[in-house]
């Protein structure tokens, strides 16, 4: 199979509102090689699964089901534990293969199987986790791709809403900073730091991760 050529994520983060799993993937391709065919193709396979399932089913929650069924108890996609804050449980290749990965990772699997699959479901960023949501019902429905597909409510409802691609980016770097940080990686603490920069940002923000950038940066001196 040809290698798919994965744009560049600077590219990506400046459109307005990337697919996710574009982005995800052009993430990991600025730390690894990735085979970007195979990621889409195996995102696809599990797209028409879940439609097939979804069309088994009937109610409100047929879909938020059909994803748990095919993704959590199906294929057993989880939260990794072992080695929670490793990076390679940030790079949506790896966690396809081996279906195990951090919380986000696994809410950006589901969200951009549920969009193959036609059912509407958004990334949520609550604090401290990261889990995915039907906002086609009120209240949304939730669930912890994480614990499987779960199903869950929000300790903090106000705290509830769709992330949008570029946010949920920059937390997926905010952890590639820190797990690069706990590994004593400097040049890679100092890639992602530099690529959290490529992301639209408020000023306050974009200021703060720019003091935080040249922090790392005379640490090479």
């Amino acid at each position: 199979m040809a290698r798919m050529t994965i744009e560049p994520f600077i590219d990506l983060a400046n459109r307005p509102e990337p697919p996710i799993d574009e982005l995800a993937l052009a993430l990991a391709a600025e730390f690894d090689e990735v085979d970007g065919a195979a990621a889409m193709t195996r995102l696809d396979e599990l797209g028409e699964e879940v439609a097939e399932e979804h069309g088994a089913r009937t109610g409100p929650a047929a879909g938020i089901e059909a994803l748990r069924e095919v993704l959590g108890v199906r294929h057993g996609f989880c939260g990794e534990r072992d080695r929670y804050d490793h990076p390679r449980n940030s790079m949506l290749d790896v966690v396809l293969e081996r279906r195990r990965g951090l919380p986000i990772l696994l809410s950006v699997l589901y969200v951009a199987t549920a969009r193959r699959a036609g059912i509407l479901l958004e990334g949520v960023g609550l604090s401290g986790h990261y889990v995915a949501g039907d906002f086609s019902s009120s209240p949304p429905l939730l669930l912890d791709p994480f614990e499987g597909g779960t199903a869950i409510q929000a300790s903090r409802p106000r705290e509830v809403r769709p992330w949008g691609a570029h946010e949920t980016a920059l937390r997926m770097l905010n952890n590639l900073v820190n797990s690069f940080g706990r590994r004593a990686d400097l040049m890679r603490t100092i890639q992602a730091a530099e690529l959290r920069l490529a992301l639209p940002l408020d000023p306050p923000v974009e200021e703060k991760l720019q003091i935080e950038l040249g922090a790392l940066r005379a640490r090479l001196n």
